[in-house]
């Protein structure tokens, strides 16, 4: 789970500066930024503190069970039932500390939630600013031009207004009898048929 937060603490701080949203939503990312960041360090603590309960709780079986092995004395008596009390507040602390755990992972996985909600807010906005507002009309081309005339396989440097000029054509015949979209993105080794009176 910590390595989950921890590389989700990344991919936040990214977007934070990736999507660019209004003042309010940065503070907004910022103060689930820090949320998450306490969140971790509290969820780490309880991981330590489980950790410590579980040795001692090791320990003190250890130390039971010996005692329970040499049951002579009443004073042995007295100390095994201390330290059964013991175990039995550790093993109480423990469930309470896994508790106290579990609750905070479920936090941890709303706040999650709550993240990638607006982080997916944000790229909804990001992709509805960056596409273009209005589509570009389709060309259209004229069957008005000479039927007249061969093809020509562009060169370096050659554009359709030099290749019209060449061979005393139009630059808009060329265009037609060849329906270019783009004049300006006529490519090396392209044929274009080049009509002529």
């Amino acid at each position: 789970m910590v390595f989950h937060v921890n590389a989700f603490l990344g991919v936040l701080f990214f977007s934070s500066y990736a999507i660019s949203y209004g003042q309010g939503d940065r503070v907004i990312i910022a103060n689930l930024k820090q949320d998450m960041e306490l969140i971790n360090r509290e969820v780490s603590g309880l991981r330590s503190e489980v950790e410590l309960l579980r040795r001692e709780n090791a320990k003190l079986r250890v130390v039971l069970d010996q005692l329970s092995r040499n049951q002579s004395s009443s004073q042995d008596r007295s100390m095994l039932n201390d330290l059964q009390n013991r175990l039995q507040l550790v093993e109480l602390s423990q469930k309470q500390s896994d508790r106290a755990r579990g609750s905070m992972q479920e936090e941890v996985n709303q706040k999650f939630q709550q993240i990638i909600g607006q982080m997916n807010q944000g790229f909804e906005q990001l992709t509805k600013i960056n596409q273009p507002s209005t589509s570009s009309p389709e060309p259209t081309f004229s069957n008005d031009y000479p039927k007249n005339g061969f093809v020509h396989k562009v060169e370096k440097g050659e554009t359709v207004s030099s290749i019209a000029q060449k061979y005393k054509s139009k630059v808009s015949w060329i265009i037609d009898a060849n329906q270019i979209t783009d004049p300006n993105k006529v490519f090396v080794g392209k044929e274009l048929f080049v009509p002529l009176k």
